[in-house]
């Protein structure tokens, strides 16, 4: 038995997570460090469909960016990026239902994007719009929780 549970814990400790936790006030950031971008783009939108999301708009930022600053002769900033707005109606219901005034948050948005050969899965952390408002709270961990699970 002994034998057995030191085997595990042995084993366990060479087993690292794939990704890395980047967050402070403003964005909840997910560095992923053995996926390509469109492993993580795929991984993401399969768990934001299993939750019962709806992708309503995928824009190719980094496309739009890139073909700008290669107009301006600038540098391009991102290899690939992309934001992606998801929406659920009964998530959007109890979202009204404590303010009609969340409506603002819709869609809810997730930003999947590249840099100097990094990938990473971000979200802006939203604020309630008043005081003892509790959604906010809500969106944030499920975000969370949609990111987390893409990557693990």
């Amino acid at each position: 038995m002994k034998k057995s549970f030191l085997l595990i814990l042995f084993l366990c400790s060479f087993l690292k997570a794939n990704y890395e936790i980047i967050e402070n006030e403003n964005l909840f950031l997910v560095k992923t460090l053995n996926n390509s971008f469109q492993e993580n783009l795929l991984n993401l939108k399969d768990e934001i469909n299993f939750q019962g999301f709806t992708i309503v708009y995928e824009l190719n930022l980094a496309k739009a960016t890139n073909e700008l600053a290669s107009l301006l002769e600038k540098k391009e900033i991102l290899q690939e990026g992309i934001n992606l707005g998801i929406c659920k109606s009964s998530f959007t219901l109890q979202m009204l239902e404590e303010n009609f005034n969340n409506i603002n948050y819709c869609p809810l948005a997730i930003s999947i994007y590249k840099k100097n050969n990094q990938n990473y899965i971000s979200y802006k952390f939203y604020k309630p719009f008043k005081k003892d408002e509790q959604i906010a709270n809500k969106i944030n961990e499920t975000l969370k929780n949609l990111i987390i699970k893409s990557v693990e």
